[in-house]
């Protein structure tokens, strides 16, 4: 639920695997009202509905490495969706285009400052493109693939990631500086290994170790092994 223009607010209900709103006003204020939490039904039960209900559905997150080729046609180029397309429930796609063609505005802009012309612009960018996809595709990508439903291959880290996220996440309830990072992250003002990065990870281990040691019997403790953080190449949910 997001505030937009003419104080009116922008309702989105999302599913997976079959369960998904229905089309209906009556079925989607029903869907609304069966979550967790009644504050989002209370919120729109009596709201005066200024558009109709719209609906679309998304099954697949494709990631096309073409900062893989060697060689790429002149005068042509691949950004947004074309390199690499989100489940959209997370609402980073267009913030993702939107960075790629920042970098492409400054490979131009040294590129004219340096006289060196177009040749081989595309090579230059899909590199800069794969940075900015990481974190995105990486944050999407582990959540989809926590579902057992969802069809791709998985990280052989993929439970040690989703745990360290979840760490994070019960952190910002401590502290605000964390809060405020997460959200910068998840927000694409920040990349992903900021998450990584001290003394963030030195709070996260220290809560692991906890509920590790809470979790073991007396006198037994164990490590906790490092990670990096991969990308796969396709992600499927329903």
């Amino acid at each position: 639920m997001v505030m937009i223009e003419n104080n009116t607010w922008h309702v989105t209900l999302a599913g997976r695997f079959g369960n998904y709103p229905p089309h209906d006003i009556e079925g989607f204020l029903a869907f609304a009202k069966s979550l967790h939490t009644p504050k989002l039904y209370n919120l729109i039960k009596d709201a005066e509905r200024v558009a109709d209900l719209t609906h679309y559905r998304f099954s697949t997150s494709v990631q096309r490495h073409y900062e893989r080729l060697a060689t790429f046609p002149q005068g042509f180029l691949v950004l947004g969706d074309a390199i690499s397309s989100f489940n959209p429930v997370y609402g980073q796609g267009m913030s993702s285009a939107a960075l790629q063609v920042q970098a492409l505005q400054h490979l131009l802009i040294n590129r004219a400052t340096g006289a060196l012309g177009l040749e081989n612009l595309a090579l230059s960018f899909f590199g800069k493109a794969a940075e900015i996809i990481l974190t995105p595709w990486t944050l999407t990508a582990n959540q989809d693939l926590a579902y057992p439903q969802t069809r791709g291959e998985r990280p052989s880290d993929l439970e040690e990631r989703i745990q360290y996220f979840m760490d994070v996440d019960a952190l910002t309830a401590e502290h605000d500086e964390v809060h405020r990072l997460l959200f910068e992250v998840l927000n694409l003002a920040k990349p992903l290994s900021a998450l990584r990065e001290e003394p963030l990870r030195s709070r996260v281990e220290a809560r692991q170790r906890n509920a590790r040691s809470r979790a073991l019997p007396t006198g037994r403790t164990l490590s906790m092994a490092n990670s990096t953080l991969t990308r796969g190449s396709i992600a499927l949910c329903g």
